[in-house]
This record gives structure tokens, C-alpha cells and sequence, in this order.
């Protein structure tokens, strides 16, 4: 006959004093200052924890490695051991006292002071920029307008002109004057000039640049007042350094593309200065606005599939001509692949919430925008 079997008993908690405690203060918008304590009870685990690697890894005379007995390991390396020990404790300390109050942290700690002792266990300051809270504001239904122009009789005028003043040429003048430019006539030859058969295929293929560029500006300025719109629907502070790392990142583009323009290093300093303030502010902008767009994507639970992960490292290896597999592996060494799943799920919010909105198509008068 079978005994029924007794089920054990639950495990008893852990005692406060085996727990990191807290007290959290908001100093700045999205900055927070802690004050932690864990106590000594708390340490023992981590004590037995560091020791028995150190005791499993160290050698010493007359020990064969791993045997030595943990009162000489201790004795041996008690600094290393007790900087593991603060550091190791630290560490879950913080991690536990972000995940009891719901921090929600934008870089690393920086850790004002630690120490351990005795009878008091470890104390630590420390302060982290944490994302902004706020309240989503009415996001769908968004009111835009958008700009209809057709390509004008005035676009194309322009746009052959520009041609046939590029291949204008030098001729004789009278004698002892200086040559003229002179433009070639609007005509079959003018095409055949450009590589195109007739002026009626070069005149289909200016149309059709026109069409593409004037669609990829209204594009551009449609996502711009959508940005826009959020923006107003959304105040709060956004963590300062986050916006310092993505203005200087901006500058640095923004210095990249003068040299590449080929503008000396002198100017470009200038120019940068000149332009410090509107690149801060645009940085600024950029940050508030994915934070929004995040919360938004949390909210209507857009996520990032596996396929479209495959599909962008073809499309950067294509880019980058690189085998995918070379690129797989960058993703992998540098840790990108939060980033490119966070860019690909801000594109697919910013899709959504565009399709969501309420566009008004509206005719540009007066030719070209």
C-alpha cells in the first residue's frame, strides 16, 4: 500500500535584511538618485559565491589547484576577493531595486560611493536617467494635408533649360573678343546629346524624374508634420544625456557632410558653431519623438518579426556589399540587433500612424513646391 506523499513545505522568504532597500528621489526630470542598502545577511551568498571560485581557480604551495583550503584562499586574496565581492553585490543590488520599482534605466548607474562592512552590510549612492513618464496623448485620426502638385508645363520648362545650359558651348566671337557660350536648340539632336533617341523620350524622362521627386518631397513633408503634430500632443522632459549623445552625433554628420562637400576644416568649425543651438534642438526633437512613437508601438502591440530582420540584413549587406553573413556576425560582436529591431519598429509605427490619419489632398497653385 502507497503512502500518500507529504508535499514539502513552501521555502521561507528571505528576510528583509537579505534584500537590497531603497529610497529613490527624482533630482532632475528623468534623473534619479538612490540611496541602497543590502544587508549583511544579504552578502552571505555572495561571500560563499565569490570564494568558492576563487578557491576553485587559485593555486598555491603546496596545494594542487582547486584543493587549497578557503581559510588561506581568504588570507591570500582578500583584496581581490573583497573587490569582487562589493562590485558582484553591487551590481544585483542595483539590478533588483530597478526591477521592484519599475526603473526604467537610459544608460548605465553612476555609482557615487559603495562600501561594505561588517555588521552594516553594503551602502551605495548612486544615480541613473530613467525614460520619461507621461500620458499618450489622441494619436490616431491625425489631421495632414497633403500637396497634389502635377508635374507643370513651368517644372519641365525649367528642367530642360537646366539641361541645355549644361551643354552649352564655347564658340568663336568677333575678333579680339572673348568666346560665347552658346546653347545648343531644344531638339532631337539636344536629346541624342543626353543618350535618349528623341526630345519626346528625354521630355517622358524628365516628367518622370519630376513625378518621383516631387512625390518624395511631399512624402517627406507629410512624416514631417506628422512628427509635429505628435509632438504637440506630447509634453514632458526628455533624460539630458540622451539628447547630448544624439546632438553630438548629429554634429559629427553634420561636419562630415561639409568636408565630404569639400569645404575647408576651418569653415566647417565655424559653421558647426554657428549652427550648435538648431542641432540641439533637432536632437532634442528626435529624442522625445521616439519615445513617443515606442510608447505608441507598446500600446498598439506592433511588433518586429523574424522575416523582417533577415529582410534588413540583406537589404545593409546589399548596401554595404558585404556577404550577409560577415554583417550577421558585426550585428552579433557589436550588439545591434536591440537597435535595428527599435528602427524597424519605429518605421512600422510611423507606417501605422500615417495610415491612421485623416489626409486632405490639396493642389498646389502656381507651379513647382
Amino acid at each position: 500500500m502507497f503512502r500518500k506523499a507529504t508535499p514539502p513545505s513552501p521555502a521561507a522568504p528571505p528576510s528583509s535584511d537579505a534584500l537590497a532597500k531603497a529610497t529613490i528621489t527624482e533630482t532632475a526630470p528623468c534623473h534619479k538618485s538612490l540611496r541602497v542598502r543590502l544587508g549583511r545577511e544579504g552578502l552571505v551568498p555572495i561571500r560563499a559565491e565569490v570564494l568558492a571560485e576563487f578557491q576553485k581557480q587559485a593555486t598555491l604551495p603546496g596545494f594542487r589547484p582547486g584543493k587549497a583550503p578557503a581559510h588561506l584562499i581568504e588570507r591570500q586574496y582578500a583584496k581581490a576577493i573583497d573587490d569582487e565581492i562589493l562590485q558582484r553585490a553591487t551590481r544585483r543590488a542595483l539590478e533588483q531595486v530597478t526591477k521592484d520599482h519599475h526603473l526604467k534605466p537610459v544608460g548605465p548607474f553612476e555609482l557615487r560611493s559603495a562600501t561594505v562592512g561588517e555588521t552594516e552590510g553594503l551602502t551605495l549612492e548612486a544615480a541613473v536617467e530613467v525614460e520619461p513618464t507621461f500620458l499618450l496623448g489622441a494619436y490616431q485620426g491625425i489631421p495632414l494635408t497633403r500637396e497634389t502638385s502635377e508635374v507643370t508645363p513651368e517644372d519641365m520648362a525649367k528642367a530642360i533649360a537646366k539641361l541645355q545650359e549644361s551643354m552649352a558651348q564655347l564658340v568663336p566671337a568677333a575678333e579680339g573678343q572673348p568666346k560665347e557660350r552658346q546653347l545648343p536648340a531644344v531638339d532631337d539632336e539636344l536629346a541624342k546629346d543626353l543618350g535618349f533617341e528623341t526630345l519626346e523620350k528625354l521630355q517622358e524622362h524628365v516628367k518622370a524624374k519630376l513625378s518621383e521627386q516631387k512625390r518624395a518631397t511631399q512624402a517627406q513633408r507629410l512624416e514631417a508634420a506628422l512628427c509635429d503634430a505628435l509632438l504637440a500632443r506630447h509634453t514632458f522632459d526628455v533624460p539630458p544625456r540622451l539628447v547630448n549623445h544624439q546632438s553630438e552625433r548629429l554634429t559629427r554628420e553634420f561636419a562630415a557632410r561639409l568636408l565630404l562637400a569639400g569645404q575647408p576644416e576651418a569653415q566647417v568649425k565655424a559653421e558647426v558653431e554657428q549652427f550648435t543651438e538648431q542641432l540641439r534642438t533637432s536632437a532634442a526633437r528626435q529624442v522625445k519623438l521616439s519615445f513617443i512613437v515606442e510608447r505608441i508601438a507598446e500600446q498598439e502591440q506592433i511588433t518586429v518579426t523574424q522575416d523582417e530582420l533577415v529582410g534588413r540584413l540583406w537589404k545593409v549587406a546589399q548596401r554595404w556589399k558585404k556577404d550577409p553573413v560577415e554583417v550577421r556576425k558585426m550585428f552579433d560582436a557589436q550588439g545591434l540587433w536591440p537597435s535595428v529591431v527599435s528602427s524597424i519598429r519605429q518605421e512600422k509605427t510611423m507606417a501605422w500612424l500615417m495610415a491612421q490619419a485623416v489626409i486632405t489632398e490639396t493642389q498646389v497653385q502656381g507651379g513647382s513646391s
